[in-house]
């Protein structure tokens, strides 16, 4: 098992660095690693994934950029033609992460999934927090940290995030 592990995490790693011309390799590499994707999903070089990336499932026409980093210890699902800007963060879990650290006595590590639903855009540099869902036709505002459920048709922004409007059904954020 241990091996089998070591090859994914070579397989991730080779995929996080491959240049954009060789996108459809980085796919492979990463399906490869255990990542579940459906067609036209796009990843950008320089993804990383903490935890276990067989946690990750991407559905249809998602798109990651640059540096986005998973931290999949619980499941996160993406859903269909979802974009994550550059720099967003989506954890799935909080410990202090040592054996021996004091704060164990005061603190109760925990994971919890992350869902994103369809037709989310995700902002520059937000942070998605362990436990969280964002409904469907929302918007995370750049630099977000997202604490609590976004509910369908909202945008929201600020630290912790707020809804700061209310979408008409009408509007639309991306193509369906």
């Amino acid at each position: 098992m241990r091996i089998l592990r070591t090859i994914n995490r070579i397989f991730l790693y080779m995929a996080e660095y491959v240049p954009v011309p060789f996108g459809y390799f980085r796919m492979l590499l990463y399906t490869l690693a255990g990542l579940k994707m459906e067609k036209g999903v796009t990843i950008e070089y320089g993804m990383q994934i903490g935890g276990n990336f067989e946690n990750i499932y991407l559905k249809e026409n998602v798109e990651i950029a640059q540096g986005v980093y998973l931290h999949a210890y619980d499941r996160i699902v993406i859903g269909k033609n979802t974009a994550i800007a550059p720099f967003v963060k989506i954890i799935t879990n909080q410990n202090p992460r040592l054996d021996v650290n004091k704060l164990n006595e005061f603190y109760t590590p925990f994971n919890k999934p992350v869902v994103i639903e369809d037709n989310v855009y995700i902002g520059t540099g937000a942070i998605i927090l362990p436990g969280v869902t964002v409904h469907e036709m929302s918007v995370v505002g750049a630099g977000a940290v997202v604490t609590k459920d976004v509910p369908s048709f909202t945008v929201v922004a600020g630290v912790p995030a707020r809804v700061v409007k209310n979408l008409a059904k009408k509007e639309t954020i991306c193509n369906e």
